[in-house]
């Protein structure tokens, strides 16, 4: 799996500039949506953190399933490694390795770092277990980050799992899980399972991780969510995989 990490490196590398530009201008975001609470205690700019997170949820997966498929020709994706005789596991994860690992360290700057400074600098104003929500918040942050590498591996075209990655991360996430919500609470009267949508969304974790008191709940949504759909994409690069070699 080392050539193909190596191969992947080399390949990332044309994009790092674009990559880091990305960075810096959406990490303006929570400094611009905060202007007026400048001075604020971390827990009282926390409030505006929602434009972070929508934007985040619209604009971040498509950009990283652009940079994917864009590093390899239109339609083969993986198609070289497969090939060669490597591995499903080989082929996946020198992507996460890769792509995944630094999609992953500059959204969790671009999203972190504002606030993080916020706090040191001006208190935490009573959000209390700050190390386990960060904690968690990339671990939200790596579900969708991978995700985006393995959604663009199933698809294997460039704007197809850009318009995928954008289905997934942002109508499912605001407005597929809030209708299964809303039917199961409001038409249903199933306020349990309507509570256990509402923490499905990728977007609804990361507001209750900075809004919400932290309980047992959350946690294992946000652990149990992230390996069902790492499984899940795993399993359908497998089978296409596994279909080709045979084709």
């Amino acid at each position: 799996m080392n050539k193909l990490i190596k191969a992947e490196g080399f390949r990332l590398r044309r994009q790092i500039t674009f990559l880091l530009v990305c960075t810096v201008i959406y990490g303006l975001i929570p400094a611009v949506t905060s202007i007026n609470a400048w001075e604020a205690n971390l827990g009282t700019q926390l409030e505006g953190s929602g434009i972070t997170v929508m934007s985040l949820m619209m604009l971040f997966p498509p950009i990283f399933a652009s940079i994917t498929g864009n590093l390899y020709d239109h339609g083969k994706l993986g198609y070289y490694e497969i090939m060669a005789g490597n591995k499903t596991f080989g082929i996946v994860f020198s992507k996460l390795a890769t792509d995944g690992a630094l999609f992953l360290v500059l959204t969790a700057v671009a999203t972190c770092a504002y606030y993080v400074s916020a706090g040191i600098r001006n208190g935490f104003g009573g959000f209390d277990h700050a190390l386990i929500r960060l904690l968690l918040i990339i671990l939200v942050l790596a579900h969708m980050v991978f995700c985006c590498v393995l959604i663009t591996l199933c698809v294997r075209q460039v704007r197809t799992g850009a318009v995928a990655c954008f289905m997934r991360f942002w109508i499912i996430d605001t407005l597929f899980f809030p209708f299964l919500m809303w039917l199961a609470g409001t038409v249903m009267d199933l306020k349990k399972l309507a509570l256990h949508f509402s923490y499905m969304s990728l977007a609804n974790q990361l507001m209750i991780l900075v809004s919400e008191p932290l309980d047992a709940m959350i946690v294992l949504h946000v652990l149990l969510g992230f390996a069902a759909e790492f499984a899940l994409w795993y399993v359908i690069i497998d089978l296409g995989i596994r279909k080709r070699k045979i084709a």
